[in-house]
């Protein structure tokens, strides 16, 4: 399951596993904070296909769609 999954539903917090995909893409993701054991909060996302929203720690952050594909989860 990745952060992309369309089950996830507002307020649900997931632990992310681990970070694939591109170099650039997993090194970004790096470097806005996110790293593998991490917990995540689903705030939301835009309509039609838009950023997913999410909170970590005391930052909030919204991934592109090919930024949450990256994100191997589980549910908490």
């Amino acid at each position: 399951m990745t952060l992309l999954d369309l089950s996830l539903k507002p307020g649900q917090t997931v632990k992310i596993q681990s970070l694939g995909g591109e170099d650039l893409i997993r090194e970004r993701l790096h470097e806005m904070g996110l790293h593998a054991g991490m917990l995540v909060t689903i705030l939301g996302r835009a309509p039609f296909g838009g950023p997913l929203l999410v909170r970590f720690k005391t930052s909030f952050l919204a991934l592109r769609n090919e930024e949450a594909q990256c994100a191997t989860i589980t549910l908490k």
